[in-house]
């Protein structure tokens, strides 16, 4: 009966396309064909074995044993390359905290699993919900809550830290950008829903935080010839300099050719920073 069911398996397998599936790729869904084809090639099989050949003494047991190895050596080998090239993966450039443990997240931690040409390794998850904390996302583990950040900062030691919150709210992210200030860690951002399409999101959305996602309405577009010539030749002081939206501040300014700009900030470390970028 071996060439009966050889033929029948080849008859199912063909049009599920189980032959034409890249096996790094291998996802549940090519584990379903997988299943289906198998179990629709052994019904074929035990119609004809008992039906069309009359074999009544045909064991039972061969068709469920024979399914379940299929299925077992099928799925396993192309889980086995699969497995193979997640694991054997070289070393990316850039350590990266994510923070953000939902959808975005993890659809940011499967692009840079399924793509090895990329230059980021997730190195764990920060999330505010605290059931979510010690679980895994495709391996990787959320580490703790934003009162945890700093020790897992010195830790870790990420060299950025990817927030992955495209639904908050602007005061979401500034209390998130003061919590990280002292760390001094570059801080990367997605584009909020409504600038991504489909709802996915991937590496390559991924941006520098910039002060329009702090803020609670859409930013102005200032005409700088105007302010220009209003700030040119004159004195002007920034209070707060030394946070991230009046560094970015000063820096503007800086290009009107003021008189003179004077720096005000609590923040000593903070103020000789944008001090001596200006300088």
């Amino acid at each position: 009966m071996l060439p009966w069911l050889v033929v029948l398996r080849v008859l199912t397998f063909i049009p599920l396309r189980l032959h034409q599936g890249l096996w790094r790729y291998t996802s549940i869904w090519d584990l379903r064909n997988i299943i289906i084809g198998v179990f629709a090639s052994t019904l074929l099989f035990y119609v004809s074995v008992r039906w069309s050949f009359a074999l009544t003494a045909y064991p039972r047991s061969v068709f469920v044993t024979d399914s379940l190895l299929l299925v077992v050596f099928l799925g396993g080998i192309r889980l086995a390359r699969r497995i193979h090239r997640e694991l054997g993966h070289l070393e990316r450039e850039k350590r990266i905290l994510i923070y953000g443990a939902g959808d975005a997240g993890e659809m940011i931690v499967r692009d840079m699993k399924n793509n090895p040409f990329y230059e980021y390794e997730p190195i764990g998850f920060v999330d505010d919900d605290p059931a979510k904390v010690g679980s895994r996302i495709h391996g990787v583990r959320v580490l703790g809550t934003s009162r945890h950040l700093p020790q897992i900062l010195a830790k870790e030691e990420p060299h950025e830290v990817l927030v992955a919150m495209p639904a908050a709210e602007p005061f979401v992210i500034r209390g998130i950008v003061k919590v990280l200030e002292p760390c001094k860690v570059p801080i990367k951002t997605l584009p909020s829903l409504r600038d991504i399409l489909g709802g996915r999101v991937t590496i390559n959305q991924i941006r520098d935080l910039s002060i329009a996602d702090l803020l609670e309405r859409v930013p102005v577009q200032l005409d700088w010839e105007p302010t220009r010539h209003f700030v040119r030749g004159k004195r002007v002081l920034v209070t707060g300099a030394g946070g991230s939206i009046g560094s970015e501040l000063c820096r503007q300014l800086a290009d009107c050719e003021p008189e003179m700009l004077i720096l005000l900030d609590k923040g000593e470390s903070a103020l000789y920073e944008i001090d001596l970028e200006l300088c």
